[in-house]
C-alpha cells in the first residue's frame, strides 16, 4: 500500500518598507497570485506569505514585492535567509519525485549487531 503524502504550503517572512499606499497594492497583488494562499503585514511591517511551493518560488514572490514599489529588507544575512528558502523550496519539490520505499521494514546492518 503506497503511503499517502500530504503536501502543506510553506509559509515565509520578510520584512517591507514602503508608503502604505504601496504596501495595500503589494498585499493585493500578492493575494490575487493563485499560487499565493495568503500574505498578511504583522506590526513592524512583517510580511508573512504562505505559498504552494510546487509553482511558486520565494524569489519570485520577492520579484512581486519590487514589481509593486515596495522594498524589501535584503541585508547579508536576510540575503542568506532568502537563499535558505529557495534551497527548501527546490529540495522539497524533489522530494515529490522520489517515489517512498517500504516503511515499515527496518534495515538490521551487520555494524550494529
Amino acid at each position: 500500500m503506497k503511503p499517502t503524502v500530504i503536501i502543506e504550503p510553506h509559509q515565509r517572512r520578510c520584512y517591507v518598507d514602503g508608503s502604505t499606499t504601496a504596501l495595500e497594492s503589494m498585499l493585493l497583488a500578492l493575494n490575487a497570485n493563485q499560487y499565493i494562499i495568503s500574505a498578511t503585514i504583522k506590526a513592524a511591517h512583517k510580511l508573512r506569505v504562505k505559498y504552494d511551493f510546487r509553482y511558486i518560488e520565494f524569489q519570485q514572490v520577492l520579484a512581486i514585492i519590487a514589481i509593486a514599489g515596495v522594498d524589501y529588507k535584503d541585508g547579508f544575512f536576510q540575503h542568506l535567509k532568502y537563499q535558505l528558502y529557495t534551497d527548501a523550496d527546490l529540495q522539497a519539490r524533489d522530494n515529490l519525485n522520489i517515489t517512498p520505499f517500504c516503511c515499515d521494514k527496518v534495515a538490521i546492518r551487520r555494524e550494529n549487531l
